[in-house]
């Protein structure tokens, strides 16, 4: 399997670095396994006998791979590097999904299965996506746009397949639970919690992202069109962040045995707001986990918790190359996460 990689930032430069040190478990999984591209903001490096991953580790950018560099774009290497698999891992981009949703159409359009972690295209255009992925029997995998590490697709996808999902609910953004258990265990004010936030680089970096809940909707439309089936947007998401919560409200909640965090909830309505947590309650965690809380007819409850952001999520596109690799060889003709 031929793959590229769309994106060198922060999750493609650790992808890399995953690749080179799992090279072995992939090579036993397919023995023609390789990374033939990687592209940036200032060109792609393409060779189609293989790029070295450890020398891709090891560099910053693609021009100081100068032996392989081309001053193309992004595109150009997905038209010219006649690849298996295009992993994207472009900046995300809720308004119109661009550039990454570009990237996926035509990685599709041509027969290209996809991984991505990459939220605005499936935000934007999950339903084209998904039927275009089929038209073309090819697999659109995205373990990692939701919840990081946790695998909530492939549990719901893969262990659950005789449930009906009745309710998701959760914590979908690990900044405001780091806000919050501030807030709850040392009594920090919302502006205190979220200067240590952002000088730990855990928000985004426009913070409002985090605090107005605008990620988490983002969240909770991507599971309700491709766990639940609806056909929702962004703008059908009723949203309330967590500027409004003070430390008095947190002191409040304490004394009852309950916390306050910002739950996501997929059911009848889509919902992302402050609400009372038992402290008991398996969805109660702290620092920068996720969390969600699935209610199904069969199994009735499950929680999973794990980190949502960051390095982590490399775990979840490792499990995605693995599964679009074991599927092709398998001879699966389409696998979709939905």
């Amino acid at each position: 399997m031929k793959a590229i990689i769309i994106g060198f930032g922060f999750i493609g430069k650790r992808l890399i670095e995953v690749l080179n040190q799992k090279i072995s478990l992939l090579k036993r999984i397919d023995r023609s396994f390789k990374v033939i591209g990687v592209s940036d903001s200032r060109g792609y490096i393409f060779n189609p006998d293989g790029l070295d991953l450890k020398v891709l580790s090891k560099i910053s950018g693609t021009h100081e791979y100068s032996r392989y560099f081309h001053e193309g774009s992004s595109l150009d290497l997905i038209e010219e590097g006649d690849a298996d698999i295009m992993v994207e891992a472009t900046p995300t981009n809720i308004k119109d999904g661009e550039p990454g949703l570009t990237y996926i159409r035509r990685a599709l359009s041509i027969g290209m299965d996809v991984v991505t972690a990459n939220k605005g295209p499936l935000v934007v255009a999950f339903r084209e996506l998904k039927r275009l992925a089929e038209s073309r029997g090819c697999h659109l995998r995205f373990e990692g746009a939701v919840a990081g590490a946790m695998p909530i697709f492939s549990l719901i996808n893969e262990c659950l397949q005789g449930d009906k999902i009745i309710k998701i609910s959760g914590i979908l953004n690990g900044t405001t639970n780091f806000i919050l258990s501030k807030m709850h265990f040392e009594g920090s004010t919302f502006e205190m919690a979220l200067k240590e936030a952002q000088e730990r680089g855990i928000t985004e970096k426009d913070p409002s992202y985090d605090v107005d809940g605008i990620d988490a909707a983002c969240k909770v439309v991507i599971l309700a069109n491709a766990l639940m089936d609806r056909d929702v947007r962004f703008e059908d998401v009723e949203r309330v962040g967590i500027r409004g919560i003070s430390p008095e409200a947190i002191n409040l909640a304490k004394r009852a045995n309950y916390t306050i965090k910002l739950i996501g909830v997929i059911d009848r309505n889509l919902e992302v707001a402050p609400k009372l947590v038992p402290l008991n309650h398996p969805l109660c965690v702290h620092g920068t986990l996720n969390a969600l809380h699935i209610e199904t007819d069969l199994a009735k409850e499950l929680t999973i918790i794990g980190y949502g952001a960051g390095k982590e999520t490399v775990s979840a596109i490792m499990n995605d190359i693995i599964s679009v690799m074991k599927g092709r060889l398998a001879g699966q003709s389409s696998l979709t996460q939905s």
